[in-house]
């Protein structure tokens, strides 16, 4: 979806549409209101709405989406995203939109315009973090904004009053829970199951309040998750499907235009194929536990079991959350390097402006409005692209909840334990991933999981200071198949992947992509292709050879040529 000069055209994903005397409304994703099902129901009294209600309401809206209000009087065009910003959407002077390559294509932008620190944090961390994306005259949509933009295509801001996540909860896990029940209640929904607290939480509620689905799960043949999630679909008396990851024949141009080059690829891969599977078997929407940390003490394992410090231990979070694997600046070229060098304290520095009094409370803050966006946004983002997504813990009532829990609920698993054991008794008592401790509450319980529960929190450190000290990570079980990177490889290969990055000036020389890690090979094989689409590089002829038989023609393939001219 593009909006510029008073005007809103759609591709072909973009099929849901509210008409009105007065209104327009178009969006893409999944929106619901308090009380209502999902869509049209809940858009109906933004479809009548004087113009400077529009954020207000916009407040009151939840789920996964990009929404744009047409005001037929004034020629007006309102957009803004979800309260998570999840959905990334981005606008630059004249235009807002869905698609990162579809503006920067528009706007005629180069790798002269690229943001240096922008694209170091991309090379490191296969994402671009907040905001910001390569250009600086793009940015993403903030979950806190309503954008306008008017006939003659200037573009304004508007605040939505959207509350903060310190604010004392005003409803129920329950209520929420129920809610989210209704407005899903016209889907065919497929629920992520896996053997953590977070889906069994949320399979068991929607189980509890009467939602029919399927249940789903990702992995390699014998992987815990999908054992431990098949075993939990039996209890809930739901279908259990498992994808099982397959390496081979992958389609990186898709993947690579579903993550609109803003996202390593190999971490959208298996996911991918999740969701093209449950489409297949006639699944119209997906609801994910992600987030489910708002619950847990995840966020906070580098402080255990220090809880109620006063003060954050920022550079402890980036040295053992954030970047747990030292950052390899010799890869870069000269003007990039120096930029890399500094990457550590750029990255503090950001985070240092969600520091409030209490370690762990700082902690939640950065993993919600800095980590969560960015990763979550852009798992959601790309996942929309071939199903609607429901990730309920993300919505700020939710997580509300979670940030004024006592800190020793979430310890433990407290709160997840106390909600399951209350919708399937039976879920609880099931061995779980973190190290075959059960989700069942009640002082016994807790005495049986403590040992394993000290246990799991000794391995998790172990393996951090393996990362840190020796660079490998250990104790780990990765539900991708390996063969995934060998796939990458061969189709680098062929399109001279770090050949293009070096003569962009960005690589220092053109390596044998099987010299680097594992790790950086999704970021390396994005920004290749994306400066590929900048046009700034020359592909050597072996590059062009491969393009010709694998790589589609059109450089914009997925919804971009057919156009439908809504309102102008």
């Amino acid at each position: 979806m593009l909006i510029s000069a008073g005007t809103i055209t759609r591709d072909a994903a973009d099929r849901d549409t509210l008409t009105t005397p007065s209104h327009e409304i178009c969006w893409r994703g999944f929106v619901y209101k308090r009380g209502s099902r999902a869509g049209a129901e809940s858009l109906r009294e933004l479809s009548q709405a004087r113009e400077e209600d529009i954020p207000r309401m916009a407040a009151e809206l939840k789920g996964t989406y990009f929404i744009a209000v047409h005001c037929k009087a004034s020629g007006n065009i309102f957009a803004f995203v979800d309260q998570a910003g999840l959905c990334h959407s981005f606008y630059s002077k004249h235009r807002i939109g869905t698609s990162f390559l579809e503006i920067s294509r528009l706007e005629g932008f180069t790798g002269a315009d690229i943001d240096p620190e922008a694209l170091v944090e991309f090379f490191h961390f296969g994402c671009i973090y907040e905001e910001r994306t390569f250009f600086p005259e793009i940015r993403k949509i903030e979950p806190d904004a309503v954008l306008c933009c008017d006939p003659k295509g200037n573009i304004g801001s508007l605040r939505k009053p959207v509350a903060d996540i310190s604010e004392p909860p005003q409803r129920s896990f329950d209520s929420l829970m129920r809610d989210f029940a209704l407005a899903v209640k016209d889907e065919k929904v497929s629920v992520d199951v896996t053997g953590g607290a977070d889906s069994r939480l949320l399979a068991s509620a929607l189980a509890y309040y009467g939602l029919p689905f399927e249940t789903a799960t990702s992995g390699r043949p014998g992987f815990a998750d999908v054992e431990i999630g098949a075993r939990l679909a039996k209890v809930l008396g739901r279908d259990f499907h498992p994808t099982y990851h397959v390496p081979n024949g992958s389609d990186w141009e898709e993947l690579f235009f579903r993550s609109d080059g803003m996202f390593d690829v190999t971490k959208s891969h298996r996911a991918t194929q999740l969701q093209h599977d449950r489409k297949k078997r006639g699944m119209t929407m997906s609801v994910s536990g992600a987030a489910g940390e708002a619950f847990r003490e995840t966020w906070w394992l580098h402080d255990f079991p220090f809880y109620n410090r006063r003060n954050a231990r920022l550079d402890r979070l980036y040295n053992l959350r954030m970047a747990p694997q030292p950052l390899l600046h010799g890869l870069l070229a000269d003007r990039y390097r120096k930029v890399s060098l500094n990457q550590r304290e750029n990255l503090l520095r950001r985070v240092s402006k969600y520091v409030v009094p209490g370690n762990t409370r700082t902690y939640d803050r950065i993993y919600y409005y800095f980590q969560l966006r960015t990763w979550g946004g852009t798992f959601a983002t790309s996942n929309m692209s071939v199903l609607k997504v429901g990730i309920p813990y993300v919505d700020r009532d939710f997580v509300r909840i979670g940030y004024n829990l006592p800190r020793t609920q979430r310890m433990l698993s407290r709160f997840n334990r106390k909600m399951i054991t209350k919708y399937c008794r039976k879920a609880a008592f099931l061995p779980s991933t973190e190290a075959g401790v059960s989700l069942a509450s009640g002082p016994l319980a807790l005495s049986l999981d403590l040992n394993r529960y000290l246990a799991d929190r000794t391995k998790r450190l172990a393996k951090k200071i393996g990362q840190q000290v020796l660079g490998k990570t250990f104790f780990q079980e990765s539900p991708d198949d390996p063969g995934i990177y060998d796939d990458l490889l061969r189709t680098m290969d062929l399109r001279g992947s770090t050949q293009v990055l070096a003569d962009s000036g960005v690589l220092s020389q053109s390596l044998d992509p099987r010299l680097l890690p594992k790790r950086y090979l999704g970021h390396v094989f994005v920004l290749g292709r994306f400066f590929e689409q900048l046009g700034e590089s020359v592909r050597p002829e072996s590059a062009r050879a491969g393009a010709a038989r694998n790589v589609r023609p059109d450089p914009f393939p997925y919804g971009i040529a057919s156009r439908i001219r809504v309102a102008g």
